[in-house]
């Protein structure tokens, strides 16, 4: 039996193929890609390329070549930003591709699937503090304030009656996902990594967002021990509505983030330049998301906090670019006021 991700050379599946293949998984690999890079090759058992979730009938020919089979990932989608830039084009892939995804299980009796969803889901109506993934399913009809949460709650809405038929969905709402990688996409969150980025090579930081609003986000080693929890339930541990969980992290302001940088790079500097999607993103998402579903139900706790993220990356950063490594014992440390206080697990 095998593990299926669609979408395995993304940001959140490179890690899920990692991480599966480090417990002995066997995984088959698919991406619209013409080829897995070669890391990412030698760890799954079979790729399948050049796979576009808007193409109903290669993804039934995936599903045919590979009846074993037994859980899908669908990471096919479009970050934030993207959405923003073009809310036609990613609809076609989140929500078409997420219909043609459960059509082809549908016809070859697969009933597992995982979806990523995210804090974008929350408009300006839910919670600002300990949000759930259950208050989507209580507020289904909640504006999130964007095309983007409107195509997750699309999505939702899918899986809603895919379950109906037999069918056995579960979904993570995804906060903003920090790493060490040399890359990332064109999401909101994301701005926390393009600081670490600047910082790490001395060069000053232009800020898209308010400085104050606090912003849920979570380490990709938390996340992957999340969405590996929600894998390997049994459907009676599920209690949770529609069997929808946060996968909570840390949330802390982009001040919070500069003060902890200015501790390993005294000299870091930035200014403020508003995004007006980004800002709107940021102050429409909760602050915080509830840890205690995912902790009854899965046993997930998230571990990593912002101290450790910060020297984390940074080292990675300086790694690549062959730079001395930071410090951390002589930085000396150089706070910013705060009128925020981050939440850290």
């Amino acid at each position: 039996m095998s593990v299926l991700i669609i979408g395995a050379a993304g940001a959140v599946g490179k890690r899920l193929v990692r991480a599966l293949s480090a417990r002995g998984e066997l995984i088959v690999a698919a991406d619209r890609m013409p080829r897995l890079p070669e890391q990412l090759s030698s760890m799954v058992a079979a790729s399948e390329t050049n796979v576009d979730v808007r193409d109903s009938e290669a993804l039934r020919c995936v599903f045919d070549r590979h009846p074993e089979v037994h859980t899908v990932w669908n990471l096919a989608a479009p970050l934030s930003v993207e959405t923003a830039m073009d809310p036609a084009v990613a609809r076609q892939v989140t929500v078409g591709g997420m219909r043609n995804v459960l059509g082809a299980m549908g016809q070859t009796g697969v009933r597992k699937i995982l979806f990523t969803d995210s804090i974008g889901s929350f408009g300006a109506q839910a919670p600002r503090q300990q949000c759930s993934a259950r208050w989507l399913t209580e507020n289904p009809n909640q504006d999130p304030g964007s095309d983007y949460g409107q195509q997750k709650r699309d999505c939702r809405n899918l899986l809603r009656e895919f379950a109906f038929r037999g069918g056995d969905p579960r979904w993570a709402v995804l906060p903003g996902v920090l790493h060490s990688e040399a890359a990332w996409g064109k999401g909101t969150t994301e701005y926390a990594l393009e600081a670490l980025k600047a910082a790490s090579r001395r060069e000053p930081y232009v800020c898209p967002v308010d400085l104050d609003v606090p912003v849920p986000m979570v380490f990709a080693d938390d996340l992957m021990r999340g969405l590996l929890a929600l894998q390997d339930a049994s459907e009676e541990q599920l209690h949770q509505p529609e069997r929808g969980y946060a996968i909570p992290g840390l949330s802390f302001t982009a001040r919070e983030l500069f003060d902890e940088i200015r501790r390993h790079v005294p000299d870091f500097k930035f200014t403020v330049d508003l995004c007006p999607n980004m800002n709107k993103f940021v102050k429409l998402w909760p602050d915080t998301l509830s840890t205690t579903e995912p902790h009854a139900d899965l046993g997930y706790t998230p571990r990593v906090g912002l101290r450790e993220i910060v020297e984390t990356v940074l080292a990675a950063h300086a790694e690549r670019d062959r730079l001395p490594h930071w410090d951390l014992g002589m930085a000396k440390e150089q706070v910013l006021p705060s009128s925020a206080s981050a939440q850290s697990a």
